[in-house]
């Protein structure tokens, strides 16, 4: 017979007695619970895959591009987070991954982390990837968005992706440029077509 675990910290006061599981949970702040479950919520029933297209570093690019290929050669439908074109991704993946530095591309299923590119990898040379994502699997041919070849962002239609929203002075004949609030700090909107 083995080792008894450890009976459960207890950390006593005048008011209460806390026992070490809810310490771990008071330890963990009500608003990163709230966004594990938030995403689990709004991708369920959907693969996501952060990655880049920023060509420059080859290598993060490379595993990005295998990854991707991985998922489509499995016919599955995913959605990808491009964190080089959009800062709202980029802080979006800190969050979910509650690090300051991340290796790209990182996998998603129903909000739960799969994995980086070797992980998935991995789990495709096992066969292990084809069963977990088979209800993922789409049997229509890939679709690409005819909008935005399949970037899911477009130049903001007001400004132009200029970020500046020309607007008429009411009280005079002038116009004046305004910061435009369509977009995101780089000029560009979802696609309303994906």
């Amino acid at each position: 017979m083995g080792p008894k675990p450890p009976p459960p910290l207890t950390v006593q006061s005048e008011r209460s007695v806390l026992t070490s599981r809810m310490l771990i949970k008071r330890a963990t702040p009500k608003r990163q619970r709230d966004a594990v479950m938030n995403y689990k919520d709004k991708e369920a029933g959907k693969v996501v895959v952060y990655s880049t297209s920023m060509g420059i570093v080859r290598e993060t690019y490379t595993k990005c591009m295998n990854v991707k290929q991985i998922l489509r050669t499995l016919l599955v439908k995913f959605e990808e987070k491009d964190i080089f074109m959009s800062n709202e991704y980029q802080q979006e993946i800190k969050e979910r991954m509650q690090a300051d530095t991340i290796n790209i591309p990182q996998v998603f299923v129903d909000g739960q982390h799969i994995g980086d590119a070797e992980c998935i990898e991995r789990l495709n040379e096992s066969g292990e990837l084809r069963k977990m994502l088979k209800p993922y699997k789409c049997l229509e041919s890939p679709y690409m968005c005819k909008v935005c070849g399949g970037y899911r962002l477009l130049p903001c239609p007001s400004c132009g992706g200029s970020k500046k929203s020309i607007h008429r002075n009411h009280f005079t004949a002038e116009f004046v440029a305004l910061k435009c609030m369509n977009c995101d700090e780089v000029g560009l909107v979802k696609c309303h077509n994906c």
